[in-house]
């Protein structure tokens, strides 16, 4: 009779402990997914921040662009001037043309390195939009497996 109780004292008790472990850690899995939540917060906050300082230069970034390129027009036409004056001229007029072929050439540059800065923002206006729904997904799967 006293194992009999003994037997139906320890399966009691086991059964118990498992219990408990159970309610334990789906304690731990909470905390474990509001920690999940609380980054991927802060990270979406942040992703956020970043688009709107990228939205906010690009206008900027596009008139400069633009100026840039009225600005290597202009000095390729005078380039080109120069270079049909300096056909039947004298060296002065060579040295001319090989200094607004130089200038314009700089232009060109300049309006080519704008152009690339404004390409660059845009695509990362676009991977941050991307981010920013693939993060704003896992916070909402995140949130239904919490429930």
């Amino acid at each position: 009779m006293k194992k009999i109780i003994m037997i139906a004292l320890m399966l009691g008790l086991g059964t118990f402990a498992r219990a408990a472990e159970k309610n334990d850690s789906t304690k731990r899995d909470t905390v474990k997914i509001n920690n999940q939540l609380r980054k991927l917060n802060e990270k979406l906050t942040d992703l956020q921040a970043e688009l709107t300082k990228v939205q906010n230069r690009l206008p900027d970034e596009q008139a400069a662009a633009e100026e840039a390129s009225k600005s290597s027009s202009k000095a390729q036409e005078k380039s080109r001037s120069e270079a049909s004056s300096a056909v039947g001229g004298d060296t002065g007029d060579a040295r001319k043309a090989a200094k607004a072929a130089k200038k314009a050439a700089n232009e060109t540059g300049d309006a080519e390195d704008a152009d690339n800065k404004v390409k660059k923002d845009q695509k990362k206006i676009k991977d941050l939009n991307k981010d920013i729904e693939k993060t704003k997904e896992k916070i909402v799967k995140l949130q239904q497996d919490q429930v």
